[in-house]
């Protein structure tokens, strides 16, 4: 049973909850909460321009014929917002301001300019957006990095963005707090997502022995990193479904040729789930060498050790099993550069000597 007095209490706290919302949508309408936010898009994508005000609420114009934008927003709180138009960015507005930019899509981040209120939060918004983008390019050399190196890079990153944050002369005013513990929140994240990432990837730093694999090729056949020995070796992971893998593979056949008398084996290693559809792909594309499977695929042995999360990845190892980049670039760019300096390494040709006179 149900009281009368329970169901009193429960009408009271429902009251006072009313109250309070009303307080602070009075508080927030008392002020001059208005924002005009307008923009010009050069080389535009698309008719329309987006601003996300909360995590439930987006809005959205039409680019006019000059294509230009204007938002009339109610904002309570001083803070960045996102804003959407073929690539995304933030900007920083608070109640009562003003502010104009200009992108220009071919040079999204790199390109913005503004006019208006908070010049100065804004600039700092593009800066560290750029410092996230340049570590993001990067996650693919972080493997290759010694650990001073990788310090270098977190300072020359993370530790600017830091800095810029803390330099804004507005940062410690209680208006900005939830603005600054947003951007710290967020700093901190990336922080332990690049060292955690760097820690997993210890084991394929270069100079360490080539973690041992099991493939087969497209009869069953099993290999193991062993029974590649004694030359250096390209490998090519890919599977059916990455389009870019799919590119890169003329480039990567290629330096197969220009490379197929010196003391370097090129094998490519498919870590599709399903085995039949690597051999058909392999069939319907005609393609020969030293094709081989990782069987089972994203759940094999191979995948985990190697943390094979963005494909393709490109791994060389020199002649005695150590690894040499677990993340060389691609054969469209700077690949062959890579297999030079490793086939021309005097040292490799000093550890066989040492090894074989063991």
């Amino acid at each position: 049973m149900i009281h009368y007095d329970t169901l009193k209490i429960k009408s009271i706290k429902h009251t006072i909850l009313i109250l309070i919302i009303s307080i602070l949508i009075i508080s927030c309408s008392d002020e001059n909460k208005t924002v005009t936010f307008s923009g010009e898009i050069i080389n535009p994508t698309e008719k329309m321009v987006w601003i996300t005000i909360n995590d439930s609420t987006q809005l959205s114009t039409k680019l006019d014929k000059n294509y230009k934008f204007t938002f009339e927003l109610n904002i309570c709180e001083a803070n960045k917002y996102r804003f959407d138009h073929g690539g995304h960015t933030y900007v920083f507005l608070k109640p009562g301001s003003s502010l104009h930019l200009t992108i220009d899509t071919d040079d999204f981040d790199g390109a913005i300019t503004y006019i208006g209120s908070n010049l100065e939060e804004n600039e700092y918004l593009k800066k560290r957006i750029l410092i996230t983008e340049g570590l993001q390019a990067n996650r693919f050399n972080i493997p290759n990095l010694k650990k001073s190196e990788f310090d270098s890079l977190i300072t020359n990153t993370l530790g600017i963005w830091e800095k810029s944050l803390l330099a804004l002369k507005d940062i410690e005013h209680e208006e900005l707090a939830r603005f600054k513990e947003e951007e710290f929140k967020e700093l901190n994240e990336i922080r332990t997502i690049a060292s955690d990432y760097y820690r997993s990837m210890k084991r394929l730093i270069p100079g360490n022995d080539a973690i041992d694999f099991r493939v087969e090729d497209i009869h069953g056949k099993e290999y193991t990193l062993k029974d590649f020995n004694d030359k250096v070796i390209c490998i090519d992971v890919w599977a059916s479904w990455c389009s870019s893998c799919l590119k890169e593979m003329p480039y990567l056949e290629k330096l197969e040729n220009k490379y197929k008398n010196n003391d370097i084996e090129f094998i490519i290693i498919s870590v599709d789930d399903n085995k039949d559809v690597w051999k058909k792909l392999l069939k319907e594309r005609d393609k020969h060498g030293k094709q081989y499977w990782a069987n089972g695929g994203q759940k094999s042995d191979f995948f985990k050790n190697y943390q094979l999360i963005d494909l393709p990845v490109y791994i060389v190892i020199d002649k005695v099993g150590k690894i040499v980049k677990s993340r060389a670039s691609r054969p469209s760019e700077n690949l062959e550069k890579v297999i030079i300096e490793v086939l021309e390494s005097p040292k490799i040709e000093k550890q066989i000597i040492s090894l074989e006179g063991n």
